[in-house]
């Protein structure tokens, strides 16, 4: 049970910088959040269930654990070589990931966290956030917090999280996996919170949260469609009607008003027309990708920690962002590098069962990370690399 709890304090952390920085800055806020996650963690992370599980089960994950490590030192010679810059603070996007990886690895071979009570305790802190949020939309939350943006009327709220892209990110993957839990238990709470956190990702207009809950069932219904309708009848007609009381209500009041309503509806139908608002700067932000790639970002990066948002602001300035993972991590650490990382993030799945579906939120939240840079936010990163610990299928495993 100390395991279990030390992850829930951990999730706190992950999904509370917002009030850190309140009280103590952005920069302290920051190692206070890293610092406590891998504090409360370090402890359960083990060396010989690691080994035993890259010998006996994870061959093909120990070698992209290797390729990746390889890629990064290598594209930080190139990067040096080319442009006489290098991001170290970048580092710890790997170091992190790779440090919770190991985590779940260890709890998957040693089963230490009880997924019902971390998976309850998710829900908890996740619908916390929601409301917070929604607390801020309607200009009631008595603090203003750090991390909103201008325009939208206030919808884009960062809740607890210390960022309006943030907040989203965490409360969807929580969303996903509740509407996962909804597949296989039908229990009806995981429904409900299903749905009240899907109402607040919609609410806070994110195409990235809203892509990642969309995407889940989206995989769910690939999966077996004959079976899903059959199983899950009263689920598709509740959504589809939701949905076109969406439509038709905001529809008219979109010559009225802004509300929430019109405002989601407009960004949600506008999701896949690259001139909507949002999307124009994207689609020029992945044009500057292109354009600065070179031929020896097939093999590695020539850009490490600069092509980031964790870079300064000159240097961010002088090389952008890409709104792309994908697109990120090869100007980072070359094509070769990110298909390395990438098989490290979906070799996840191979620590979760068939049977709990959870690789159904790893799929999405990976999908989503085309089109949108998300990889380097710590709650996206922390909540996705621990998905495993919520895999209730196949009880207890041997100790290593």
């Amino acid at each position: 049970m100390i395991a279990t709890l030390a992850y829930l304090l951990a999730v706190v952390l992950c999904a509370t910088r917002g009030v850190l920085e309140y009280v103590i800055g952005k920069d302290a806020a920051y190692l206070v959040q890293v610092g406590g996650i891998v504090g409360l963690l370090m402890w359960f992370v083990s060396p010989s269930a690691i080994a035993a599980y890259f010998r006996d089960e994870g061959r093909w994950s120990f070698a992209f654990v290797l390729g990746t490590l390889f890629s990064v030192a290598v594209s930080i010679v190139v990067t040096l070589a080319v442009t006489g810059l290098f991001g170290p603070s970048y580092l710890f996007v790997f170091v992190f990931t790779l440090f919770i990886y190991f985590y779940s690895i260890s709890n998957y071979q040693k089963r230490f966290i009880r997924p019902r009570v971390a998976y309850a305790g998710l829900v908890l802190i996740a619908l916390i956030e929601a409301g917070v949020a929604l607390a801020q939309q309607q200009n009631l939350f008595p603090i203003d917090l750090p991390g909103a943006t201008y325009g939208f009327d206030n919808l884009r709220a960062p809740s607890l999280t210390g960022s309006y892209l943030h907040y989203p990110l965490f409360v969807s993957i929580a969303a996903s996996l509740c509407g996962v839990d909804y597949l296989v238990r039908k229990n009806v709470l995981s429904g409900i919170a299903c749905a009240l956190l899907s109402f607040a990702i919609f609410s806070a207009l994110s195409r990235s949260g809203m892509l990642i809950i969309i995407g889940t069932f989206g995989l769910a219904f690939l999966q077996g469609p004959i079976r899903f309708i059959a199983r899950n009848a009263k689920l598709i007609i509740a959504g589809v009607f939701a949905t076109m009381a969406i439509m038709v209500f905001g529809g008219a009041l979109s010559s009225h008003n802004d509300s929430v309503v019109n405002v989601g509806t407009e960004r949600m139908m506008g999701a896949t027309n690259l001139q909507s608002d949002g999307n124009e700067g994207r689609t020029e932000a992945w044009d500057k990708a292109v354009m600065l790639a070179l031929p020896i970002n097939a093999i590695a990066g020539s850009y490490f920690g600069l092509v980031t948002n964790s870079a300064p602001d000159p240097v961010r300035e002088e090389f952008g962002i890409v709104e792309s993972s994908v697109l990120q991590q090869i100007l980072n650490i070359g094509l070769l590098g990110a298909i390395f990382y990438y098989g490290v993030l979906l070799s996840l799945t191979k620590l979760i069962s068939r049977e709990s579906r959870i690789s159904l939120c790893v799929l999405a939240a990976l999908f989503q990370t085309a089109f949108y840079q998300s990889i380097e936010v710590v709650p996206f990163v922390f909540i996705l690399m621990t998905l495993p610990v919520f895999d209730y299928v196949g009880g207890p495993r041997q100790s290593t």
